[in-house]
């Protein structure tokens, strides 16, 4: 296993307001129960590959198998949410990605050269004695390059960034990064759903990470790599350097709203830059402040798919689908009062904006 690196930087960017959404899913459509009927990932389900191991022998790990994907009902902001439950052993590995998405980036508009993906991570406790890890990673062609991603540590709640890397005093490989204020890890608050977004400049090679008190990034060293395969991951957490720790249960992990676009600018999650929220003027928002309803109707006749409303912590409070509307209403009387962030998802790509809940 590679060491740790503390490589983050505090940036605020300018974003653009559209960008082409690829993958836009909240598991709401899905029947409850098990994702696939193959986890072998050589034959899909609705478009998605699942693949599931106990790992090479010796191994303890037992409980591989279709039950690892399951759609569950969660709570009434969330509907329904896929759920993966990882190895019980000191080996195995799980992964769940969309079919087809190698093709979508290869047709993706000219210029839209940075892969930005979002996704709801339920954080869970740390009561249970799984070791287990889970996380999202967008890999290379060659499945050996990690172009970007977040690992999430079911025991602790510590989540790392993850990149392709290299310097001076690093060779080159796939690191984990501290996402915490200088060289300390970032512990993820108990129970709670929050809003994860990770991107990729196939450009530049620039990775971003952005959360609850997150706004990091990193230069890595996949410059002009093409991403290939976006994937749900986990593994069993057992490790192989002192000090020595052994997996021996699993652990789940819930994921909910994921949004995988290309753009050509930064639009990750947005919700440090208020003056560029605040100037999006793609769809009407109104009343702002409000009591009880706001109402969105797009200006350039885009019809809306989903919405999200973030507090300022990241945390996702609301999520909503809707079958291609150009004007919705959404009850926000359940909200406590404060300032949040509304994300519409759209067929021209997403837009935040920010709101006044009184």
């Amino acid at each position: 296993m590679k060491k740790l690196l503390f490589i983050i930087l505090i940036t605020t960017t300018s974003q653009s307001i559209f960008s082409q959404v690829m993958i836009s899913e909240n598991f709401n459509t899905f029947t409850i129960g098990n994702v696939g009927t193959d986890f072998t990932g050589v034959t899909p389900t609705d478009n998605i590959f699942t693949s599931a191991s106990n790992g090479t022998a010796p191994t303890t790990a037992t409980n591989a198998g279709n039950s690892n994907f399951q759609i569950i009902a969660n709570d009434i902001n969330h509907g329904n949410v896929l759920q993966i439950t990882g190895t019980n052993g000191d080996k195995g590995s799980r992964q769940l990605w969309y079919d087809g998405f190698a093709d979508q980036w290869s047709f993706r508009d000219a210029g839209n050269d940075i892969l930005e993906v979002e996704f709801d991570l339920y954080t869970g406790n740390t009561s249970g004695a799984s070791l287990n890890s889970m996380g999202f990673y967008i890999y290379d062609a060659t499945r050996t390059k990690i172009l970007g991603g977040f690992s999430f540590n079911t025991k602790t709640l510590v989540l790392s960034g993850v990149a392709y890397f290299t310097n001076a005093s690093a060779p080159i490989g796939n690191y984990l990064f501290f996402l915490g204020t200088g060289a300390q890890n970032l512990v993820l608050q108990e129970n709670v759903w929050v809003r994860l977004g990770v991107s990729f400049n196939k450009t530049t090679g620039q990775v971003r990470w952005k959360g609850p008190n997150i706004n990091g990034q990193v230069t890595g060293a996949a410059a002009a790599t093409d991403p290939d395969r976006t994937s749900l991951v986990s593994t069993s957490g057992t490790t192989t350097t002192a000090p020595i720790q052994t997996n021996t249960a699993a652990a789940t992990g819930l994921f909910d709203n994921f949004i995988i676009r290309a753009s050509a600018t930064d639009t990750l999650l947005g919700v440090e830059d208020i003056a560029t929220i605040a100037n999006d003027t793609s769809f009407l928002v109104y009343p702002n402040p409000a009591t009880t309803t706001i109402a969105i109707s797009s200006k350039v006749n885009s019809a809306i798919t989903a919405i999200s409303i973030s507090d300022m912590n990241g945390r996702m409070v609301k999520t909503q689908s809707y079958d291609n509307l150009t004007d919705i209403d959404i009850n926000v009387s359940d909200l406590s009062n404060g300032m949040y962030f509304i994300n519409i998802a759209s067929e021209s790509g997403n837009s935040v904006q920010k709101i006044m809940k009184n």
